[in-house]
């Protein structure tokens, strides 16, 4: 094919897959614990439990995303340990979680970021 003349690609990222895409990359941020799913993901855990649904094909529990023509807005719940500074933590993981989305999906992204809670241990 002649590259002139290929039609152009129109591309839809899934909300979905932004949040994948964020999850795996809040749980590498020094200092986050685990993610926290909000209420709507813990029941359909339980349902899918009950239920024998496959998991994998569900958001990733602590992010929720939405994604609007060519931005996202994706939001993260993190647990941290006692000792690092939540404000700190939070900014490395928006800054982080919103380089990684837009590079892999090339959208423009808005990333909050809540500390859910603080182990002691």
């Amino acid at each position: 094919m002649n590259p002139d003349h290929d039609p152009p690609v129109r591309l839809h990222v899934g909300d979905a897959v932004v949040a994948r895409v964020a999850a795996q990359r809040a749980r590498l941020v020094p200092g986050v614990v685990t993610l926290r799913p909000d209420l709507a993901q813990t029941l359909l855990g339980i349902a899918g439990s009950v239920f024998g649904q496959d998991r994998s094909r569900l958001p990733a529990d602590g992010v929720s995303a939405t994604v609007h023509g060519r931005a996202a807005e994706v939001s993260v719940s993190i647990v941290t340990r006692l000792g690092y500074n939540c404000r700190d933590l939070a900014v490395a993981v928006q800054r982080e979680v919103a380089a990684e989305v837009s590079a892999y999906t090339g959208l423009e992204v808005l990333v909050t970021v809540t500390v859910a809670d603080v182990q002691l241990d």
